[in-house]
């Protein structure tokens, strides 16, 4: 899942591009760092606009005022997500409750969400993107998400009685907001209508496929009552299924309709 569709990613285009990337000031003060933050922060869903977007211009302004290069907070984003996940398989097949693990998902896996949004914010206001660092971004994204539906479907295949089919489909639905975007950023965001809009119906299917809120939603379980975590998982689940198959069905309708013209 990419609901965030790279909002914070090292190659996204700036918000705002009146405001250019500032070099003249090397190290910069925490309340103009952060300023400059905001000024080219990404888009996003409710969730990741008020809380993981802006905690993440807090993280740029620190990366921006200590001069870390965007792509070493990427690199940081992935092994904290790593080392949680890699704790919450580990306790899965232990005895023990799972509260410790989940609270330790439930504070890693946000705080990586945190830095993704932050290293494109600094990438950006340093004027340090680059299709490398947009690659190394999109790589540790798919690392991070991997780890964390490693993570989800172990606890779930070990304390609940599902049949593998519905892991294996949560497993490889997730990802099909990354592959809406590569599709996107492809085509310069022309096509894939789904993608875009807020209101209505659209604002609330949007809101479901928020990867910050997504992420909240099933680490908390995962701290709380993992022995129902298969409530959210199906359900998720069932809104990507939904989301790949209208995407499907719009992208042939358009095929057989316009044909070649964009």
């Amino acid at each position: 899942m990419m609901s965030r569709a790279k909002r914070g990613g090292a190659a996204a285009p700036a918000r705002r591009p009146e405001a250019s990337p500032s070099t003249t000031d090397a190290h910069p003060g925490l309340a103009s760092a952060y300023r400059l933050a905001r000024a080219h922060r990404g888009d996003g869903e409710l969730f990741t606009l008020l809380i993981s977007d802006r905690l993440g211009s807090v993280a740029a302004a620190a990366g921006i005022r200590l001069g870390i290069h965007p792509s070493v907070i990427t690199l940081v984003d992935g092994v904290v997500a790593l080392i949680a996940s890699a704790v919450v398989v580990a306790g899965a097949g232990q005895a023990a409750p799972l509260w410790a693990p989940g609270l330790l998902a439930f504070v890693c896996w946000q705080l990586a969400y945190v830095l993704d949004c932050a290293d494109g914010q600094v990438a950006r206001a340093t004027g340090k993107t680059s299709d490398f660092g947009a690659r190394v971004d999109v790589l540790v994204d798919f690392l991070v998400q991997s780890s964390i539906v490693c993570a989800i479907a172990t606890v779930v295949e070990r304390i609940s009685d599902v049949p593998v089919a519905l892991l294996v489909v949560f497993a490889t639905t997730w990802f099909v907001d990354l592959i809406t975007w590569v599709l996107s950023r492809a085509d310069g965001n022309v096509g894939h209508s789904f993608t875009s809009g807020s209101g209505g119906i659209v604002g609330v299917v949007k809101l479901v496929r928020d990867y910050g809120l997504v992420v909240f939603v099933l680490s908390g379980w995962l701290a709380i009552h993992p022995q129902s975590l298969i409530v959210p998982v199906t359900a998720f689940t069932a809104v990507h299924v939904a989301f790949l198959l209208a995407s499907i069905g719009r992208e042939a309708w358009l095929s057989m309709t316009k044909g070649g013209r964009p």
